[in-house]
């Protein structure tokens, strides 16, 4: 299963990918933007493959002109309340500087709040990792009560605040990516048998916010407005 948008595509995180996600995860540069700084190995990293895998967690490879770049994760779903907490991260700095993880971050948003229509999606961010801030805080972020002393910070955002700002942003973020290009899902046909793939799946088709589903001889594709 496979999200596009932007000249950016994510997919299922898949297990022959979790050792390069514990490389990447273990890599200074990303550790010091978690609150958890041990060092994680192979095997830690299998269980925690094996307690993600399922359809409270989304866990994905973010692609970028035919490199994985990083990982979007959106985990903790509550389907009865309707809220998640994301995240995201992108190991090479060469990447900080420049727009991706402007557009990655309102991508992860989008995805809460169009593909799935979750109510509240939450974050936790560094109280020293200022950019990060700037980023949730545009895409309509706020600070959660009583965070101000904590290292941990916890921030969340409603789909009404999200609404409010997002043809603005999707505006914005169109320029920074050169193009208007809608989000589509896909789906390849070798996906059809997968069980944990079919679950996501009914969960997507329930979005409002889908313009066309097609099937081809690929597979079937969702766009969203």
């Amino acid at each position: 299963m496979k999200y596009s948008r932007y000249g950016i595509s994510i997919h299922f995180l898949k297990e022959d990918e979790i050792e390069l996600v514990r490389q990447w995860r273990n890599d200074p540069v990303v550790v010091s933007n978690y609150e958890y700084r041990e060092h994680i190995t192979a095997e830690m990293q299998k269980e925690w493959f094996r307690s993600i895998n399922n359809i409270d967690n989304l866990y994905t490879i973010i692609e970028y002109q035919g490199a994985k770049i990083g990982v979007i994760n959106i985990k903790n779903i509550n389907w009865e309340e309707r809220v998640c907490e994301g995240g995201i991260f992108l190991p090479d700095p060469r990447f900080h500087q420049t727009f991706l993880p402007a557009i990655v971050s309102y991508i992860t948003t989008e995805i809460a709040f169009n593909v799935f229509e979750w109510n509240i999606c939450y974050a936790h961010v560094l109280k020293e990792n200022k950019s990060v801030q700037s980023f949730v805080k545009m895409l309509g972020y706020e600070q959660m009560e009583g965070q101000e002393s904590l290292n941990n910070q916890q921030y969340q955002i409603t789909r009404a605040s999200f609404e409010k700002r997002a043809l603005k942003i999707k505006k914005a973020i169109s320029v920074l990516a050169g193009n208007e290009e809608k989000g589509v899902l896909f789906i390849g046909t070798a996906e059809f048998s997968d069980p944990l793939v079919l679950q996501w799946e009914e969960k997507v088709k329930a979005s409002r916010f889908i313009t066309r589903a097609e099937t081809t001889e690929e597979g079937r594709f969702y766009s969203f407005s």
